[in-house]
């Protein structure tokens, strides 16, 4: 039993962190955690309307797709896969990745990314 409400742990929110070119909107997780002892990772979420993709990405940080809902062929390095809903694809450090609606529903998505030791 607590005496009080537990600020470390809870539903993360969201906030708008910016729109893909043709995509869709991008939004950050915003944990509960003190920046004191911030997660090792970060969590976003994110959307692809039909007929459309997501920007090319390539960054530092390792990533996990999650997809929610919809489908969509991904590009990663020199690979094509489809992928829909309950699939996970993951990338590691500086390898281009993008994927395109092909489906009549909006592609609903999670990411989890995080930096490597060192990097």
């Amino acid at each position: 039993m607590t005496s009080g409400p537990v600020t470390t742990s809870g539903v993360a929110t969201f906030e708008h962190w910016y729109d893909f070119a043709e995509g869709g909107p991008v939004h950050r997780a915003l944990l509960p955690f003190p920046s004191t002892a911030p997660a090792p990772f970060e969590v976003a979420r994110w959307s692809v309307a039909p007929n459309t993709s997501n920007d090319l990405d390539v960054h530092r940080s390792r990533e996990v797709w999650i997809i929610v809902s919809g489908s969509g062929t991904l590009t990663f390095a020199d690979q094509t896969v489809v992928l829909g809903a309950g699939d996970v694809a993951a990338f590691d450090s500086r390898v281009p990745h993008q994927i395109r609606n092909d489906g009549p529903d909006p592609l609903l998505a999670v990411s989890v990314y995080w930096l490597q030791a060192g990097d």
